[in-house]
């Protein structure tokens, strides 16, 4: 903070540093901002202020303060926490559904360690797109496993909390995605004993609750599924004002009400979701709530509320198979449904697990055109 603030502004960034540490989100985005319009935030107040930004759901807020947090560093000589702060920021932005400004942030921060010509933490950091592509955008689960190995290394070597988590659950999520289960889900239970037991930053730690939730989901691990779905909604409530996480928590909670045949409990926390979801128009998890909500309404008879949910839940970028096709099957519609799911199941080659809930569905549209 700069020399000769007065005393309103002190207490403003008093208030927000506290409300900061006891995770009230919005009393902490307000007090800090309120501060911030008066003098000019050090590098840690522009830290807590974007985070509290996010988690709150102040997008632009959260962009500006941590465009500043980086540009502050870069001008302290701290390149590799400004490097690593653009690519926190340019995860912040793909989950406001802005991959442009999103990658843009990703290739700063490639040029400035570039220029550094240093080994730093954030080259681990700047590893992790790499493999999520490799991941989930080329469907080459060993490939990705390779590049996690290596930022787990970077992490261990820096003792960084947040990369460290990133690379081990990583590690996780290929193994599963290989078919290799027995050693992939006890990293994602070593993954969710970190973030809940160590000095991880909340928004590492959403990010690990929701990626672990979802990979237990893929393998029908239904004990597991609806333990983390548990913690994850302590972990939100326990947070005020939290906007980010929380509709995909619902969204979890749902589809394990659904598996327990509560479809009625199960239809009110995907609405729920929607509703929450809506505050935030960029959120992609939108398309995995509506894509849920798809599923429970199939599964009701309600076919043209149904396939208006999946087609939502595909403009959001979510698939629409199989519970569409499915859809389609049962409606009579057999030839399309066969189409849809053969092309899908072609898509996920070398992705096992995701591939066999679109086997599963295909199998069963195939014995109904005998």
């Amino acid at each position: 903070m700069a020399d000769g603030v007065d005393t309103a502004t002190e207490t403003r960034l008093a208030q927000g540093r506290r409300a900061f540490e006891h995770r009230a989100w919005g009393d902490a985005h307000d007090a800090l901002t309120a501060a911030a319009a008066d003098a000019e935030l050090d590098v840690e107040d522009l830290q807590r202020l974007g985070v509290a930004a996010h988690l709150s759901g102040h997008g632009d807020t959260a962009t500006a303060a941590l465009e500043q947090l980086h540009h502050a560093l870069l001008e302290a000589g701290d390149v590799d926490g400004g490097a690593r702060w653009a690519v926190r920021l340019a995860i912040i932005l793909f989950q406001q559904g802005q991959p442009a400004r999103g990658s843009g942030w990703l290739s700063r921060a490639q040029r400035i360690l570039d220029e550094l010509g240093e080994d730093v933490a954030a080259h681990g950091y700047l590893l992790v797109p790499v493999a999520l592509q490799r991941l989930d955008g080329d469907h080459d689960p060993a490939a990705a496993l390779e590049v996690f190995n290596d930022v787990a290394r970077i992490a261990a070597r820096f003792a960084d909390p947040d990369l460290s988590v990133m690379g081990l659950l990583g590690r996780g999520q290929c193994l599963v995605a290989m078919g290799d289960v027995e050693r992939g889900l006890p990293l994602l239970d070593e993954v969710m004993v970190t973030v809940t037991s160590s000095d991880v930053s909340p928004i590492m730690a959403g990010l690990a609750y929701c990626a672990v939730i979802l990979a237990c989901r893929e393998v029908f691990d239904l004990r597991r599924a609806q333990e983390w779905t548990e913690v994850l909604s302590r972990w939100c409530d326990d947070q005020r004002d939290l906007r980010p996480y929380r509709g995909q928590c619902l969204v979890h909670r749902s589809e394990i009400l659904q598996l327990h045949g509560e479809w009625s409990a199960a239809m009110a926390e995907v609405e729920h979701a929607c509703d929450h979801l809506a505050a935030d128009p960029g959120d992609p998890v939108m398309g995995m709530a509506r894509y849920q909500q798809g599923e429970l309404l199939r599964l009701r008879g309600e076919v043209e509320r149904a396939e208006e949910a999946y087609r939502e839940a595909g403009a959001w970028g979510h698939t629409t198979h199989p519970g569409l096709a499915l859809l389609w099957l049962g409606a009579g519609r057999t030839g399309e449904a066969v189409a849809a799911l053969r092309d899908a199941a072609r898509r996920r080659e070398g992705d096992r697990v995701r591939r066999a809930r679109i086997l599963g569905a295909l199998v069963e549209a195939l014995l109904a055109v005998d």
